[in-house]
């Protein structure tokens, strides 16, 4: 009744859009309204009249429309509860009532946007990823660095997750800022032990003696930046300051990530490193 969209006419600089509607005719009055033919997903055709009741009340003093649609907003206000328990509570509350037909609740407002907001740093936290493993292949020139730094900085988000999960903290844009930061991060201790990993090889050491050393050679730089980073963000974390409560997700992630980061620098990296190198020398062997 209210028409479906066909086409659209320029008119100076607006777009008008051109809809289909039925004739007035045919609904203009209660009677023919009831007499209304629909036709169902199965391809039978019934009466308006019989799936429906038409009820006169007295017109309402505002209507709201979107899209030439009548739009009906319920809103309320969250208190000591995020957001996300208590969109899926609704949505579990609505999904017991059998009477709605589906696309007549659309759930918009903060939900939207934080919904949209999350695909969008789903995004960018694959680009991160990506990039940060250009630059290093770029760097190296190897396949092996890349993998390797990129495994352990990966990995590293289970150290924000964890942390997550033992301060309570929720999932929000803040904290996902904060495990893309990570990322970055981690990755430059991986970087600083391959790197020496290299220079080692060079002078004549093995593979395995060239790890090992540069594992001893590279703790202290490694613990050192690792601990500075996270002793500056530990005030944010607390939370003290004036708008610190807005970013303590970010400062939590950060810390959680860079916790695992040494574990991970000095054993998970060089390990996927070796064994990727161990592997191929085998192969090449064989063949």
């Amino acid at each position: 009744m209210l028409g479906q969209k066909a086409s659209y006419v320029l008119e100076s600089d607006r777009v008008v859009n051109i809809r289909v509607r039925m004739n007035t005719e045919t609904t203009g009055q209660i009677a023919n309204l009831r007499e209304l033919p629909l036709r169902s997903l199965d391809g039978r055709t019934v009466k308006l009249s019989q799936v429906a009741d038409v009820v006169t009340e007295p017109g309402q003093l505002e209507l709201h429309r979107e899209d030439l649609r009548q739009l009906v907003a319920v809103s309320a206000h969250l208190e000591n509860r995020d957001l996300g328990s208590a969109i899926e509570e609704i949505k579990a509350k609505l999904g017991q009532d059998q009477t709605l037909p589906p696309g007549v609740l659309e759930f918009g407002g903060l939900y939207q946007q934080q919904q949209e907001s999350f695909r969008n740093l789903l995004v960018v936290l694959l680009a991160s990823i990506f990039l940060v493993f250009t630059v290093l292949l770029v760097e190296f020139g190897s396949f092996y660095e890349a993998i390797a730094i990129v495994s352990g900085s990966v990995l590293a988000l289970c150290g924000t997750v964890l942390a997550w999960y033992l301060t309570g903290t929720s999932v929000n844009i803040v904290s996902l800022l904060g495990a893309i930061i990570g990322i970055g991060v981690v990755a430059k201790n991986g970087i600083l032990m391959l790197d020496s990993v290299h220079r080692f090889e060079s002078q004549g050491a093995n593979l395995e003696n060239a790890l090992v050393e540069s594992g001893r050679r590279r703790l202290r730089p490694v613990l050192m930046t690792s601990l500075a980073a996270a002793l500056g963000l530990l005030p944010l974390a607390y939370g003290i300051g004036a708008g610190s409560d807005m970013l303590k997700p970010l400062a939590i992630a950060v810390i959680g990530a860079l916790t695992l980061s040494v574990l991970l620098s000095l054993v998970a990296t060089p390990t996927v490193y070796f064994a990727m190198r161990t592997f191929t020398k085998r192969r090449s062997f064989s063949t």
